[in-house]
């Protein structure tokens, strides 16, 4: 019988076929998508105003990648005390803190969604008070840190001010999403996965919900929106949804090791920059898929070949729903157990929840991690999922989930592989996706 190895390379092609199928699509079609939205093309590195050096600051990382801006408010003082004082903004402010007091009397959850969410009227007041802010050396100052941290970069081809509204809107409608999902049931978009935990209608989740109230701690100089930003997050709390938090920082855990490393890499000695791989999650309670496990192997086998410095693994505490394990780091596990990978050549993204995203976070590794943006990298999956992320349907559903192609381009170059150039639109936080924004 053939050995594993020369059968995977079979699959995978020579050094040099790799090389000479570069391009070309066993179908005969080329796949080849190019961005044409206008978010895609101000979004280029060198004018977005994205600085690679810029730190993010991530106190409470699920609620800092969910609504950084708010974040960005929290953090400085001097801000903190420009808000506090606007007239308006604080009688908003001590309206949440007494609907907060009010919300302990609730029957049903119905009644907390009412008192907490934020109205459209109050989002667009509060929209016209930030605006008239705007100017002041303060907010000035915080509006620099949007542009350099890149977690607005989809605004970033309009002023500061606007920026500052369009990322105060998403806030908002975030947390009153987070509302929606977690206190009244509704579906998300991708509900088998991400829905609420509970009966909402149970008199046992009403309870729950009432102790969450009570562990709100919230001084009488609360900003205005606090109270309905830690009521959010205390819904993502009961539900037991902190997966956009779990492992950060991760420059300072799981990938802490790579990073090191990295500073050492000479990239021009590598056709690639990275390796992705997309993960697979098992049906049912077990570590690792068989076509998870077969990814790997497909990655390790291209690494060993010398086709980039590092293999990126993609993918989230996924299928099934509320699973304790997390693609990434299993397959992690898994290709340093069987082919001893070391581990300054594996960073891990443990976040993403769908192809879209695995994409997307793998762009945002590399971003933020220094590696150089004009290189193309490999990704590697089963067949058939590389076929569909090679075709039209996949960019337009990037369209339609993320708001923006997380690629420059994409082309297919054997069975199992393709070419991409990740975008540096890809750094967005996106809060209309909580559990990996």
């Amino acid at each position: 019988m053939m050995p594993r190895h020369l059968i995977l390379s079979l699959v995978l092609l020579t050094n040099t076929s790799f090389a000479q199928t570069a391009g070309l699509n066993p179908t005969g079609v080329d796949r080849t998508y190019k961005l044409n939205t206008s978010f895609a093309q101000t979004a280029g590195i060198n004018s977005s105003g994205f600085d690679r050096t810029y730190k993010l600051k991530l106190r409470n990382a699920v609620s800092d990648k969910n609504f950084y801006l708010l974040s960005l408010f929290q953090q400085n003082p001097e801000v903190r005390k420009l808000l506090s004082e606007n007239k308006i903004l604080k009688q908003l402010a001590n309206d949440k803190l007494q609907a907060l007091s009010m919300a302990a009397n609730c029957h049903d959850v119905g009644c907390f969604d009412q008192l907490l969410r934020l109205s459209g009227p109050t989002i667009d007041m509060v929209s016209t008070e930030l605006e008239g802010l705007a100017k002041r050396p303060e907010l000035k100052m915080r509006e620099r840190d949007m542009r350099r941290s890149g977690a607005f970069i989809k605004y970033s081809h309009q002023s500061d001010t606007e920026m500052l509204i369009a990322a105060w809107k998403d806030a908002a409608n975030g947390m009153n999403r987070l509302l929606s999902v977690y206190c009244l049931g509704k579906d998300p978009v991708y509900k088998e996965i991400d829905k609420v935990s509970f009966d909402v209608s149970s008199e046992a989740y009403r309870k729950l919900l009432k102790v969450k109230l009570t562990e709100i701690k919230l001084s009488k100089d609360a900003l205005f929106f606090e109270p309905t930003l830690n009521f959010a997050l205390k819904l993502l709390e009961a539900n037991r949804r902190d997966e956009a938090g779990r492992y950060e920082p991760l420059e300072e855990g799981e990938n802490k090791t790579c990073l090191h490393h990295m500073k050492r890499i000479r990239w021009s000695d590598y056709p690639y920059s990275f390796i992705l791989v997309l993960g697979a999650g098992p049906a049912d309670s077990a570590r690792i898929s068989q076509i998870g496990a077969k990814r790997a192997d497909q990655a390790a086998q291209l690494f060993l070949e010398h086709k980039a410095p590092l293999i990126i693994l993609s993918g989230g505490h996924v299928h099934p729903m509320q699973t304790p394990f997390s693609e990434a780091i299993e397959m992690k596990k898994y290709v340093r157990g069987k082919f001893k990978i070391p581990e300054q050549s594996i960073l891990i993204d443990p976040y993403a929840r769908h192809t879209t995203t695995n994409f997307r976070n793998a762009a945002r590794l590399a971003f933020r991690y220094g590696i150089p943006a004009d290189l193309k990298a490999v990704v590697t999956s089963s067949e058939d999922h590389i076929a569909s992320t090679t075709k039209e349907s996949f960019r337009s559903r990037c369209l339609k989930e993320l708001g923006y192609f997380p690629m420059e381009f994409i082309n297919r170059i054997s069975p199992v592989a393709a070419e991409f150039k990740p975008s540096v639109a890809s750094l967005f936080f996106d809060a209309n996706d909580p559990l990996d924004p």
